[in-house]
């Protein structure tokens, strides 16, 4: 069933102007680019120097699709008998449709942000929720227009949406459109900073995705994470109820990873499969300890969280041959890096893979948009990486190049300035039973060395 009608887009858009419109006309939701339209959406048609919408040039390619387009000026398009809604402002229309939506949903909203963890969380969220019911923006379009369009596209007759929030377009913006129930801030880190901004500053704005959650409303918090008093206070501030999830005996929800993976509820251990990144059995541990304060099955959640696959470039971990007489373990982590996770993915991979009796190769890429400290952030892995003691070490980038120069006389490897030079060589440094993480920042294109292994493991396995 369509939720909106003229009616609704009406209230929605109170200062809107009405064109072409027929009786019983009804519409999904909107969208804001051609690359994602279904039929039956509301298309947002931007013209001269607007910057959120489909572009006039590209509406022919949805116009078939389109149940009703909205834009600034009507005129333009009064000739193609489409249903039009015209409005003051292109960007305030947009939000004004998922406010709309959610002041109607009466059910509970889940809102997850952090430097690093929110896609997998939210991606988490969905799979034990959806046995009841739930809508998610799994597209991770996770600023304020994705998440806009998104929830204008959100089902009614679920009782759960979880929602993926970032900084882009302001957190106290993305709190006051999704009025989280539950806000779980997963961790923050020196990642995409502008000039002139700290940490402490990413964390002051992290926080803010309390500003807008109901008296009734729980906040979700990384125990260990860095100015943990600044979004706590943040929370105190809005007297919502606090979780903390981490490793410290403080933590109401704790973590133990190792030969064995246990989440430490207030009334029960959950004991998770074995052979998972920390990271995520950190992320595991957020989602039960909003099931559990929800009263929802917790067994179930279980089974479901046993049975994750990790996103692509976020912990997936593959086994298989890359030549005939060569197999290797594979812990892709390619999509994304900052200090925060690469000091996570490398803890967790040690502890999954230790032991004198495995040889570890670690492929690490430049932790790029680290502002002015990035430098001393990509040398201080070294003490991490000691710790694990790798067989081989291989590291890619301009920033990494500091690195090597530390730890170039205690292991074998080799430095290279970009991805290309180091795929052609890749091959000749992975052997017959190597552990093998790959983590990066998306820029730094390793993620393809990860596509390259896992076309030869197709190639040399019947599956992989």
């Amino acid at each position: 069933m369509k939720f909106w009608n003229e009616k609704r887009v009406r209230l929605a858009n109170p200062k809107a102007k009405f064109y072409n419109f027929y009786e019983g006309w009804s519409a999904k939701g909107i969208k804001i680019t051609h690359s994602s339209f279904e039929d039956g959406n509301i298309a947002i048609v931007r013209l001269g120097d607007e910057t959120i919408g489909i572009s006039e040039k590209n509406l022919e390619k949805v116009f078939d699709k389109a149940s009703a387009i909205v834009c600034t000026n009507a005129q333009p398009f009064l000739d193609l008998n489409i249903p039009i809604i015209e409005v003051p402002d292109l960007n305030k229309s947009v939000i004004y449709f998922a406010k709309f939506i959610r002041r109607v949903f009466k059910g509970k909203v889940i809102a997850v942000t952090g430097s690093s963890g929110k896609s997998t969380v939210t991606k988490m969220f969905y799979d034990v929720l959806e046995q009841y019911g739930v809508s998610s923006n799994l597209n991770q379009a996770n600023t304020t227009w994705g998440i806009c369009w998104n929830m204008s596209n959100f089902s009614l007759h679920v009782p759960y949406w979880a929602i993926e929030t970032s900084l882009g377009g302001g957190m106290t913006r993305n709190s006051l459109i999704t009025r989280p129930d539950y806000a779980i801030v997963t961790n923050v880190a020196p990642v995409h900073l502008k000039d002139h901004q700290c940490v402490e500053d990413i964390a002051r704005n992290k926080a803010r995705i309390f500003d807008a959650a109901p008296a009734t409303g729980v906040a979700v918090i990384y125990r260990e994470m860095q100015y943990f008093d600044i979004i706590e206070s943040a929370a105190k501030e809005k007297n919502l109820k606090i979780i903390t999830v981490g490793e410290s005996e403080q933590a109401d929800i704790r973590i133990e990873t190792g030969e064995q993976n246990i989440i430490h509820l207030p009334d029960r251990d959950c004991v998770m499969k074995p052979f998972l990144p920390r990271h995520i059995v950190l992320d595991m541990a957020f989602v039960l300890a909003v099931i559990n304060d929800m009263g929802l099955s917790v067994d179930d959640a279980l089974e479901k969280l046993n049975s994750f696959q990790a996103l692509a470039g976020r912990g997936e971990i593959f086994k298989g041959k890359i030549q005939k007489d060569r197999e290797i373990v594979l812990v892709d982590e390619a999509f994304n890096a900052n200090p925060l996770s690469m000091k996570a993915a490398l803890e967790g991979f040690g502890k999954m893979f230790g032991g004198a009796d495995k040889s570890r190769v670690l492929i690490l890429g430049d932790m790029a948009e680290g502002g002015p400290e990035t430098r001393q952030h990509h040398l201080a892995l070294a003490e991490t990486i000691d710790k694990i003691q790798p067989a081989r070490i291989l590291l890619c980038g301009q920033e990494m190049k500091n690195l090597w120069d530390v730890l170039k006389d205690r292991y074998s490897g080799e430095w290279y300035p970009e991805f290309s030079a180091l795929n052609k060589d890749i091959l000749n440094w992975l052997k017959d039973g190597d552990f093998v993480l790959i983590k990066s920042s998306h820029s730094i294109c390793l993620y393809r060395i990860v596509s390259y292994l896992k076309l030869l493991m197709a190639k040399y396995n019947e599956s992989v």
